[in-house]
């Protein structure tokens, strides 16, 4: 409880009424919040739980909520601080797309956040640098994303293939999803998922290393495959948690099958007149990928007697 209430330190619930004092006061999970009545015992999973949910949901909410940065240019010690204006604190909104081709380019959004809502049946290209991403609600989808700074959320979506380069991503609720990683922080998987899939991330565009560095994302660091499953199943929900079910572990995300991983191609006429230094994937593959691409490559070249 003492190393709990230290984490106040580093979290606050500023729309709580809580002066900060102490963090239990802000967690409806314990009966007793006075600070000076002894508390009530709680699971450390709820706790723990509690808190990833709080943290993960306040990740969507960071750039509206951090003021610009008044006088001169960051100092090293704050070049996390998103600098925040009238023109981008609202997050730039992709919903309802269906059965379709989309595309956004970097000059096509003002917004450091964006969010792709409820879209389903289509192939969504991002090619832009973002500093916080939502993905939300989508099904049979392709979602690409370029190049986000901060974190990335995909919740509920089911049989969507998500292409992200980041510096971490949080998948929650999310059902026979594959994602192909390229971040920088463990994946961290909460909630209720089920054959979730993970693998290297496995494309590229004109300007995607430009945008990498602008939002500093590392293409030597890639733990794609390093998940980290936090949280439990909630016991209240009847479909995944049937009565007389003991509290279950949330699910773990499995690697993809090498033989299954492929490029995945943008085609150039999505970039339009936007020119930029990448020419292949920046982000290093494993050995069993690298022969499972270059196998499909070779699938899908022509041999020297077709080209007679």
């Amino acid at each position: 409880m003492e190393g709990f209430e230290h984490l106040g330190f580093l979290i606050q619930f500023e729309d709580k009424g809580s002066d900060g004092d102490f963090l239990s006061q802000a967690a409806p999970i314990f009966a007793n919040s006075d600070p000076d009545m002894p508390a009530v015992p709680v699971p450390a999973s709820q706790v723990l739980g509690w808190l990833l949910q709080n943290i993960a949901s306040s990740l969507e909410h960071v750039t509206e909520k951090n003021p610009a940065k008044e006088n001169g240019p960051p100092s090293g010690s704050d070049q996390d601080v998103v600098k925040a204006s009238p023109s981008v604190r609202s997050p730039c909104f992709i919903e309802g797309v269906s059965k379709s081709s989309y595309v956004k380019q970097a000059s096509d959004l003002k917004n450091s956040s964006l969010k792709v809502i409820n879209c389903h049946d289509s192939v969504i290209y991002i090619l832009a640098p973002l500093r916080y991403a939502t993905i939300y609600g989508c099904s049979d989808a392709t979602i690409v994303l370029g190049a986000v700074g901060k974190a990335v959320r995909v919740e509920h979506c089911e049989r969507v293939h998500v292409i992200i380069a980041a510096k971490r991503v949080c998948i929650a609720n999310c059902r026979e999803c594959v994602f192909f990683l390229g971040v920088n922080h463990r994946p961290l998987i909460v909630g209720d998922n089920h054959k979730l899939q993970v693998a290297p991330y496995n494309t590229y565009y004109s300007r995607l290393e430009e945008h990498m560095t602008e939002v500093g994302i590392e293409a030597t660091i890639n733990r794609w495959d390093d998940t980290l499953e936090l949280g439990m199943i909630d016991p209240h929900n009847s479909l995944s948690h049937p009565a007389g079910v003991s509290d279950a572990q949330a699910e773990s995300a499995t690697r993809l099958d090498p033989d299954h991983f492929t490029k995945f191609l943008i085609p150039n006429w999505l970039e339009g007149e936007s020119t930029g230094s990448t020419k292949d994937n920046p982000f290093p593959l494993t050995d069993p990928c690298l022969t499972s691409q270059q196998k499909n490559v070779n699938a899908l070249s022509p041999t020297d007697e077709e080209e007679v």
